[in-house]
């Protein structure tokens, strides 16, 4: 089996092309759960009878030892301190760990779960000691015992003039919608994990939006008009 090192959201869109196209050919990604948005491209044999996205996921659940993501599970040592997701980062790189060998960041009450490099995690349970001046203890877990925490979300309700995703992007992250147009055509916002880098998209709902540097969130629909013909739409912002 081959992998790739993890690849971030511009990257995975420039090569899901690639992946679809060669899908039959066992070649997918993956990023240790089903929503995460650092991925790892597989080359699955052939042999091993995997066909999409979530039969990998869960041939890896089912065989954690061949799993090439494993689990750093991250506690504090310091009662009453609290890191953030930067935090968690910044610590990690400062280690001279490479972005590319660590996927997502789930902060937790207490501590985190980073997907690591199956490579590079014996050496960050005994080193990764501490963020800034915060102790800390890490052990290496299976992809198996992954706790795959619930998404904190906050229901925004915005007034808008249609549901392009200019005027999408700019409600749901308050940006004007100049900034909005620029964002998009700077690559940043992604669609469903897809780099769009069209203003005048249209949404039908149901799509998740991230601006890179600003957060994602899930557009859920129009639910009304203003008394200024406006449409209502909601979205599930992730705080």
């Amino acid at each position: 089996m081959v992998t790739t090192d993890f690849l971030d959201l511009a990257q995975c869109s420039a090569a899901a092309a690639f992946v679809k196209k060669h899908s039959r050919e066992g070649v997918f990604f993956y990023g240790g759960y089903e929503d995460a948005e650092r991925r790892q491209i597989v080359f699955m044999p052939d042999y091993l009878g995997v066909e999409d996205e979530k039969s990998v996921e869960q041939y890896f659940k089912t065989n954690p030892e061949e799993c090439p993501i494993v689990v750093l599970d991250v506690k504090i040592k310091q009662k009453g301190a609290v890191l953030k997701h930067s935090d968690y980062l910044g610590s990690l790189l400062a280690l001279g760990i490479k972005r590319e060998k660590t996927g997502d960041i789930m902060v937790n009450q207490g501590g985190a779960h980073i997907f690591v490099n199956r490579e590079i995690a014996e050496y960050l349970a005994e080193n990764y000691l501490r963020a800034g001046r915060i102790p800390l203890e890490a052990k290496v877990l299976p992809i198996s015992e992954a706790v795959i925490s619930e998404a904190n979300v906050k229901r925004i309700k915005e007034a808008i003039s249609s549901p392009r995703l200019d005027n999408i992007v700019g409600a749901v992250f308050g940006v004007s919608r100049k900034l909005a147009v620029e964002a998009i055509n700077r690559g940043l916002v992604f669609v469903d994990n897809v780099e769009t880098k069209k203003p005048d998209h249209f949404l039908k709902g149901g799509e998740k939006i991230v601006l890179r540097g600003k957060g994602k969130a899930v557009y859920k629909g129009t639910c009304g008009v203003s008394r200024k013909g406006k449409l209502y739409a909601e979205f599930d912002r992730y705080i």
